[in-house]
């Protein structure tokens, strides 16, 4: 077994630093991409889905810190972003999740809280404010 030198010069057992999982939820690609990259570069492993039923198989095969979720994934602007978080209740009861978009109402807003959204911003939101909601939701 080869030992490795930390930065330090110290041989002990490297400690790995875990990043925070996060899951990015947008039907808008460039939307996507551009919250990957901001996200990665501040210190954040970054999965995303353009659609419902991919962030279905990605909440099914990991396990997420934080989700971040828009609210309307089709044109339809049938409030998919919901159903993900009552997924997101069942199989990561855990997991924070904050809500974006451009369109809402007090009743989406009232169901939204029922499944305690950590965090329910409107679109458009600065990449600072959002990952400072990030951070919070984490407690940070």
């Amino acid at each position: 077994m080869t030992s490795r030198v930390n930065e330090f010069g110290n041989t002990d057992a490297f400690t790995m630093v875990m990043k925070t999982k996060i899951l990015i939820v947008d039907d808008l690609k460039e939307i996507l991409l551009t919250m990957d990259r901001y996200f990665a570069i501040h210190g954040f492993d970054v999965d995303c889905a353009s659609e419902k039923e991919e962030a279905e198989a990605l909440i099914g095969a990991n396990t997420y810190e934080v989700v971040v979720t828009d609210l309307h994934l089709t044109p339809v602007k049938s409030n998919e972003g919901l159903d993900i978080v009552r997924l997101l209740r069942h199989e990561s009861p855990q997991t924070k999740v904050i809500m974006l978009t451009a369109y809402s109402t007090e009743e989406v807003e009232k169901e939204a809280g029922k499944y305690g959204i950590s965090k329910f911003l409107r679109k458009p939101v600065s990449l600072p404010v959002l990952r400072q909601a990030v951070q919070e939701s984490l407690g940070r």
